[in-house]
């Protein structure tokens, strides 16, 4: 899933010794890492964003395609997410994101479903339906079928959405379907943590 838990075992002749170990030990990978790292302990990364929107009294809205809904769902698990989190459309077809989400039928016809261009337009809809904050979009392919020479197995774009600007990012994923649906909603997840910590 693209998530690394990384765990501190020392041995040592008494417990004091042990925890200042582990303090220097977490330091130096915290050091290392910068903020690739999202959280200690059993800290989710969607536990992470809910604490940086709320902190920032700011909202989220998101416009699924590949992920099915998955984000969503994630979110959703922390309690109290009803504060920043205002809702979702999973716009699995054309159809739905060209009538929910008014994506551009010359949008659809130009780049395709998964492209770059349709991802943006997911993420604005996303951001002015709810009047949120910030607007996520996500298309893809997770396979087997759909894929093409030039959008292969695990191509996923994500949009975020913020005041008038919308940042773009291009993902290559490998694995089985299932894999690729939690790879992608990490990657969507960490890029709007990521912007929080700006």
């Amino acid at each position: 899933e693209n998530i690394v838990d990384i765990r501190m075992v020392a041995k040592a002749g008494n417990e004091k010794t042990i925890e200042k170990m582990n303090e220097r030990m977490e330091k130096r990978i915290s050091k290392r890492l910068g903020n690739y790292i999202f959280g200690t302990g059993k800290q989710t990364l969607e536990e992470v964003i809910g604490y940086l929107l709320y902190m920032r009294k700011k909202t989220i809205a998101v416009a699924e395609s590949c992920t099915g809904g998955f984000i969503s769902h994630r979110l959703t698990n922390v309690p109290g997410s009803s504060n920043y989190f205002l809702g979702s459309v999973v716009a699995y077809s054309d159809r739905i994101k060209r009538e929910r989400l008014g994506v551009k039928k010359t949008t659809l016809e130009k780049y395709g479903a998964v492209s770059e261009k349709a991802a943006e337009e997911m993420a604005k809809a996303a951001k002015k339906l709810t009047r949120s904050d910030f607007g996520l979009g996500i298309t893809g392919i997770a396979g087997p079928p759909g894929a093409t020479k030039e959008k292969p197995i695990g191509l996923v774009y994500i949009a975020l959405a913020y005041k008038d600007k919308v940042e773009t990012r291009e993902f290559k994923f490998r694995g089985e379907r299932e894999v690729i649906k939690a790879k992608a909603a990490n990657a969507a997840l960490d890029m709007v943590r990521r912007h929080l910590l700006k």
